[in-house]
Parts: structure tokens; sequence; C-alpha cells
């Protein structure tokens, strides 16, 4: 179970976040945030005037809590993804070709 009362708990320690502030911007009291950190469940609407206002991704937060084989529409990753294999395959033709550097400087030099 995501707790989404923990997740807000936490970025509020976190980050010192002024409640008070926070309701004003929202138009809410502090009594509706304090139920809000209470509670397990959040609103979707409710979660995006969070995110909104305090320039954070609790979407992320709530998603990176689910199982890893979960499916999504789309890929975040994909280009880092393409980026690291294209690193490891550079890195794989490096490393050969400082093989191949070492075996001609044994051959010529000593």
């Amino acid at each position: 179970m995501i707790d989404f009362g923990i997740i807000l708990k936490t970025y509020f320690k976190k980050n010192r976040t002024r409640k008070a502030a926070l309701a004003r911007l929202m138009n809410i009291s502090v009594n509706t945030i304090n139920s809000i950190q209470k509670s397990e469940s959040i609103q979707t609407k409710r979660l995006l005037e969070l995110c909104t206002h305090l320039k954070h991704n609790f979407f992320m937060d709530i998603a990176q809590q689910l199982p890893p084989e979960y499916s999504t529409t789309h890929n975040i990753f994909a280009a880092k993804d393409q980026k690291i294999a294209t690193l490891e395959e550079e890195i794989k033709t490096l490393k050969t070709e400082r093989d191949l550097l070492i075996k001609l400087h044994e051959k010529f030099v000593g």
C-alpha cells in the first residue's frame, strides 16, 4: 500500500515547507493541509495542485513505489537506456583498441 500522507510528510520535512504559506497559495486552510498529510490517499486534482504549487512531481514519487514490472504508456527512461547502450558499446570498442595497442607496444618495445 502506498501512503501518500507519508510521502507528503517526508517532503515537508526534507524541504522545510511552510504549511501556512502553501495553504495560502492553494486557497485552502492549514487544517486541510494537515488532513491531506494524514490521509493515505488523495484526489488526483488535489495532487496536481500540490505538484504545481510545490514544483515537485509527486506522481513520480508514487510511481517509483510501484513494482518495476508494471507497464506504462510512455517509457521516460528510453533515451537514457539508449545512451547507456551506446556508451557500453563504446567502452567495449575502446577496451579492444587498448588491448591491441598494449600488444603492439609489447611487440615493438619490449
